[in-house]
């Protein structure tokens, strides 16, 4: 009988002592510290944040659309053509100026190089990287470009996995058509 209860206190207090160690953040604790490193990013850059999407889609080169229902934040800086994409057609992705804001990771991707794009279909969600990618695809055309920061929460797999804030210099698009 002692044995037992020796054996049980000593299991919990191994389970105190190893819970208590836990560092782990929580979710809401990551994108609490999410937001704050995004607002430092912004005046940093001394960037303007719209809350209305520009009606003549003209955008100067500090002012960035925040799509609230995502919380994306981009600025387009080439509108491309008038044509806007079709559910169901491919389309294809580079990008350059990729950089985790307020990371450890220093280096700067790119795609623009590389000879296969991302090639994603519109409305199909299997085949997207990220989200964020297709959100400004509602406002802009065949070739357009765009300056994009995604919070972890819509970035791609890895940005969801270790919570990392992505800014993009700029992504291209180009439609299959």
């Amino acid at each position: 009988m002692n044995k037992l209860i020796i054996a049980s206190l000593i299991s919990i207090v191994a389970i105190v002592v190893f819970s208590s160690c836990n560092k782990n953040k929580t979710y809401a604790q990551n994108l609490n510290e999410e937001k704050k490193r995004i607002e430092r990013f912004i005046i940093q850059n001394d960037i303007k944040v719209l809350t209305e999407y520009p009606s003549d889609s003209v955008f100067q080169e500090k002012e960035f659309y925040l799509d609230v229902s995502s919380g994306l934040y981009y600025n387009v800086i080439d509108p491309g053509n008038s044509r806007r994409i079709k559910s169901g057609e491919e389309f294809y992705v580079r990008f350059k100026g990729l950089r985790y804001i307020e990371s450890s990771d220093t280096l700067i991707y790119s795609t623009i190089q590389n000879l296969q794009p991302e090639t994603l279909k519109y409305g199909n969600t299997s085949t997207y990287t990220t989200s964020a990618w297709v959100l400004p695809l509602r406002n802009v055309g065949d070739g357009a470009k765009v300056k994009m920061l995604v919070p972890f929460k819509i970035g791609t797999p890895n940005d969801i996995q270790t919570y990392k804030t992505a800014y993009y210099e700029e992504v291209r698009y180009v439609f299959e058509n």
